[in-house]
């Protein structure tokens, strides 16, 4: 297992940031649908007795992770690397998703309620960003995955501005709501 990834390591080195950048959201994808979201939220739990807002922390914090657990998961990565500059946006090409879920007004009910809780919480507690984006780095870096810190840094961040674009066109982008 670990030839294959020095070898696919390899061959990505002589390939371009655009490329590598696609190869590494993608693995962060995979171990974000497995693994990483216990353990984020396992060390969020012990880290919170420590936090000022110990009261709502363990609950606060969870839902940031888990919100951006979804925004990686649900994102193209040529998408994301595109939006993160290291890919030019004229060789992306967005692919429509149907909306996931059975209930497709329920989902994207939930979606809107889910978005409000977040931008509500990193409003009152700005200082969960770093907090979260420390838990993930922590979690997910131990990965063979080139500039890790860096990608989950720039994810994060970009997670956290696309809450700017408003709930109806994140939810949109989740393919957890239909365009109007």
């Amino acid at each position: 297992m670990r030839i294959l990834i020095l070898i696919a390591l390899v061959g990505l080195s002589a390939a371009g940031p655009c490329e590598v950048c696609k190869t590494a959201v993608q693995s962060l994808k995979d171990v974000m649908d497995s693994e990483i979201v216990p353990k984020a939220k396992s060390a969020a739990s012990k880290m919170c007795t420590i936090m000022f807002f110990y009261d709502e922390c363990e609950e606060k914090a969870n839902g940031v992770i888990n919100f951006v657990a979804h925004y990686i998961a649900n994102m193209d990565p040529a998408a994301l690397c595109s939006k993160l500059g290291n890919c030019e946006e004229s060789t992306v090409e967005l692919v429509r998703r149907e909306v996931i879920g059975d209930n497709e007004d329920e989902m994207c009910r939930k979606c809107h309620e889910e978005f409000q809780d977040i931008v509500d919480t990193l409003t009152k507690y700005p200082s969960i960003k770093t907090f979260v984006k420390t838990i993930l780095s922590t979690v997910v870096c131990y990965l063979p995955i080139e500039n890790c810190d860096a990608l989950v840094d720039g994810v994060v961040d970009q997670a956290f501005a696309e809450l700017d674009q408003g709930s109806q066109a994140l939810c949109v982008a989740l393919n957890l709501c239909k365009e109007e």
